[in-house]
């Protein structure tokens, strides 16, 4: 009897060590869970950084190549609004020439 009782207490603890184990494997796969979460949250907000920095990089890159063409069209604009009508008659002709005596032929 002293040794069914034995036999019995053993299964007993090993049951609650078996029981012990699934809990520490659960929390441990709870943290675990938890530090993977975290860390993609962590690696998703540096994407977004980076994404961020990038797009106002060739914002600023867009910008400095795009002033100083539009400052030089403005000038040039401003400066064939300054062509008297004479002159701007003169070129349409000379133009309207050249197509007809290429194309017109």
């Amino acid at each position: 009897m002293d040794a069914i009782q034995q036999l019995a207490k053993a299964e007993e603890q090993a049951d609650e060590l078996l029981n012990e184990a699934k809990k520490q494997t659960r929390k441990e796969q709870e943290e675990s869970d938890k530090r993977i979460a975290y860390f993609q949250e962590e690696q998703d907000e540096n994407e977004e950084k980076r994404k961020q920095e990038l797009r106002e990089k060739f914002d600023e890159e867009f910008r400095n190549i795009k002033e100083p063409l539009m400052e030089k069209t403005q000038k040039e604009v401003e400066q064939l609004q300054t062509i008297s009508p004479e002159m701007r008659e003169k070129a349409l002709g000379l133009i309207i020439n050249k197509v007809v005596n290429e194309y017109g032929n």
